[in-house]
């Protein structure tokens, strides 16, 4: 983990998580606006209500209250992983792209995304 938010996602007991990860610094690369590649920071795989297991969820994690304290580059960063990730999507993959700030459990973003 790179912050204490990281520190309280890795410590928290959720059943429905089989296989938690870090993602390695630039093992998932995705190209930006500003010139730079991207790389987020967490994978889970979680199990959901009918017991079917898939990777499905990406979290880029952020020390923030809310959206409005980013920086700017950090800002278009995540919004090219939204992109990257939406079109993912719709070519077939099942993939969840979420930011995590400091006002948002882990919890909270697992549950909305096994409830949809």
């Amino acid at each position: 983990f790179d912050s204490p938010l990281e520190k309280v996602n890795i410590e928290t007991d959720i059943d429905e998580v089989v296989v938690y990860g870090k993602i390695p610094r630039a093992s998932i690369s995705i190209p930006t606006i500003v010139g730079e590649n991207y790389s987020p920071d967490f994978m889970y795989i979680v199990k959901k209500a009918n017991g079917e297991k898939e990777l499905n969820i990406v979290v880029e994690t952020k020390m923030v209250e809310d959206k409005s304290q980013l920086r700017g580059m950090e800002k278009a960063k995540i919004k090219c992983a939204e992109i990257f990730f939406k079109q993912l999507t719709l070519e077939g993959y099942n993939v969840s792209f979420h930011t995590q700030l400091n006002n948002k459990k882990i919890r909270q973003i697992l549950e909305d995304v096994l409830s949809s």
